[in-house]
Parts: structure tokens; C-alpha cells; sequence
């Protein structure tokens, strides 16, 4: 769309945060009439998050801004999984001591950006643990899986890739895309979130919670992307990748902002002990 109506979508398009976004019309509608709830989600994988999330942590900044809800969804069940997302390896498993100390690290980001508390524009800090964690493994696939098309799956780029490739994929990470989705449906129901926000690698997985809302529900979801911040090389710059530059200030290296210039990135990922200068 050239012009939105809603101040959120004129804001988010005007800064170049939309990528991609799903029925444009009909959400611009929706936001210009009512405040809506919106998520985004984060796996804990790392203790902080890094400068290629603030782009999401700026648009849930101004979904607040401009008079909505924000949702910043802690990923403590999914990470126990892993996102393929991008990948060319399976992650490395985390611990669940490690995740939940991540997750403390990540919590304390947010409160730099959104306002928290009990007000109905007040942001919500929810944990997708609180639910994945409980499931029954047969109700879910009764209730859940059967919505699901391998067929439609294995067509999904971080999937594709990976098989091209001949490169391992577990059936846990297979599994990543479908626990997403719910995440999308449980939000629905417990906060009225109808938008998920998130990277544009993540488009697949937005649109497969869009389906699963629609055939459990009978919802009506949106999708919004925004573009990748990449490294010098155009790689996606992830938690989990050498030399990203961290949003903690006390795991930065000394020449933590060079990696945004082209210069060399550092290896370090924790307090830099490797005389960076």
C-alpha cells in the first residue's frame, strides 16, 4: 500500500520496518478503528539480545506508542527445541538452567523500551513455556498436528534448504514450525493478540500460525515482517553467530560498533577478554 491510514502502519512504513505484511487493507483497517494486540517472539539462546532484534524491539516500541498492546513472547519451551530458521546445523541444545538464566538477561532489555504493568496499552511479558512445557504429546497431535501438511512443510525454505543441501534435520526441529504456530493460537486466546510481528525469515512460520488460528478458531490473524539486520557479509546477524553486537552493555567488546562498519568482528560473545581495541 502507498498510504496507510493507521498511525502504526504509517510509523512502521515510513521508518522501513515492513517487509511484508498480510492483508494490508484489512489490518490498516483494523488498527486505524482499534487498538490491537501484537507479538513478537524471542527464543532464549543467548543472555542478551543483539542489534539484529531491534528493529523488532523497536516496532513493538511503537505498537505501544501509537495506542496498542505489545506482546513480547519469551521463548522458554521453544528454545528448548530450536528454530532452523536460517540454520545450516541443528542448534546446539541448550539446559534448562541456561535458558532460564538467558531469559532473565533478555527480560531486562525490555524494560528499556516498553512500559509494563496492569493498564490495557501496558506491554505484556508472557513465556511460551507456561504452555508448550504441559502438553500431552497425543492430544496435541490430535488437536493440533492434523492441521498440519508435511507436503505444505517440506516446501518451506528453511526446510527446503536444509534438505537440498543433504544437511541433518531433526524431527525436533521439524517440529519448531508447529509449536510457533500454537504460540500464535494461545496468545489469541489469552490476550486478543491478532498480529505477529518478527524478521522476514520468519514469514513461514507467521503464516502457519495465520492457518492454524483460522482452523481452530475461526480467527482472523495478520503477519508483518521486517527486514534483516545483516553483517558486512549479509549474513543474518543472530545471537548465535560470532561478532554480533549485543544489546547488554557489559557483553560488548571494547570495538563492539566496528562490526557495523565493515571492520573485522570480534569472536567473543561474553565479556570481551580477547584485547579487542
Amino acid at each position: 500500500m502507498s498510504a496507510y491510514k493507521s498511525e502504526l502502519l504509517h510509523v512502521l512504513a515510513s521508518r522501513g520496518y515492513i517487509h511484508q505484511v498480510s492483508e494490508p487493507e484489512t489490518l490498516d483497517e483494523l488498527a486505524a478503528s482499534s487498538a490491537i494486540t501484537a507479538y513478537i517472539g524471542f527464543d532464549c539462546t543467548a543472555p542478551s539480545l543483539h542489534v539484529g532484534s531491534l528493529v523488532q524491539i523497536m516496532m513493538l516500541r511503537w505498537l505501544q506508542k501509537t495506542g496498542h498492546r505489545p506482546v513480547a513472547l519469551m521463548g522458554g519451551g521453544t528454545t528448548r527445541v530450536g528454530d532452523p530458521s536460517g540454520k545450516d546445523e541443528s542448534r546446539r541444545l541448550l539446559q534448562d538452567q541456561v535458558i532460564e538464566q538467558n531469559l532473565r538477561g533478555i527480560r531486562a532489555v525490555f524494560d528499556k523500551f516498553l512500559t509494563f504493568g496492569n493498564g490495557p496499552r501496558n506491554a505484556v511479558m508472557a513465556n511460551n513455556a507456561d504452555w508448550l512445557n504441559t502438553l500431552n504429546y497425543i492430544d496435541f497431535l490430535r488437536e493440533v498436528g492434523r492441521h498440519f501438511s508435511v507436503n505444505r512443510m517440506l516446501s518451506f525454505e528453511s526446510i527446503k534448504l536444509r534438505l537440498d543441501r543433504q544437511q541433518e534435520l531433526s524431527f525436533l526441529e521439524f517440529n519448531y514450525m508447529v509449536l510457533q504456530a500454537y504460540d500464535f493460537v494461545e496468545l489469541f486466546k489469552r490476550y486478543g493478540c491478532v498480529l505477529q510481528m518478527g524478521g522476514s525469515d520468519q514469514w513461514g512460520n507467521i503464516i502457519n500460525g495465520i492457518d492454524l488460528g483460522r482452523r481452530m478458531m475461526n480467527a482472523q490473524l495478520f503477519a508483518l515482517t521486517s527486514p534483516l539486520i545483516t553483517t558486512s557479509s549479509g549474513a543474518k546477524m543472530g545471537k548465535t553467530a560470532a561478532g554480533a553486537v549485543w544489546l547488554d552493555p557489559d557483553m560488548v567488546c571494547r570495538n563492539g560498533t566496528a562490526h557495523l562498519r565493515g571492520r573485522p568482528a570480534c569472536a567473543h560473545t561474553t565479556h570481551c577478554g580477547g584485547g579487542c581495541s
